[in-house]
């Protein structure tokens, strides 16, 4: 797989699917990023059906990042599909903690800066206060914030 669609649609999409559901937001946001990086319409929406189908049967999800993110070998590429990733985990506005675990598994096998992707998923929580992430601690309202002063 030395295609940078399929990549990108590859690991996206098993990002997508690690919360346990599928969300229109996320497909949403799979197709715009491939908009914005030129990607032909018609042939990301035929990858992201092939590949719904292929994961869907897949056994170790883990593995099969592992083995597609080889395959990814320019270092732009790979932060291309980090970044997109990224957007996708985040866009039904919650970090699941199993997202957290296919983005590192995407992470290591693109060979990625793993301080680089910490940073990236705080500056889009950052931006977007709507942004909740499981099992932390600091969401809290801004409401409660105000209170106390």
């Amino acid at each position: 797989m030395g295609n940078f669609n399929q990549q990108l649609v590859a690991l996206t999409m098993a990002t997508l699917r690690a919360d346990g559901k599928v969300d229109a937001a996320e497909i949403d946001v799979i197709k715009r990023v491939a908009a914005d990086l030129e990607c032909d319409a018609s042939e990301i929406t035929k990858l992201l059906l092939e590949e719904n189908e292929k994961q869907a049967k897949c056994p170790d999800i883990y593995s099969y990042i592992a083995e597609v993110g080889k395959t990814v070998e320019d270092p732009a590429d790979k932060q291309l599909i980090m970044e997109a990733c990224i957007q996708v985990a985040l866009a039904d506005k919650t970090l699941a903690e199993e997202e957290v675990g296919i983005l590192l598994t995407v992470c290591n096998s693109l060979e990625a800066n793993g301080a680089r992707m910490i940073c990236d998923i705080a500056i889009f929580a950052q931006n977007d206060r709507d942004i909740k992430i499981e099992g932390s601690d600091a969401n809290f309202s801004e409401e409660i914030v105000e209170e106390e002063n």
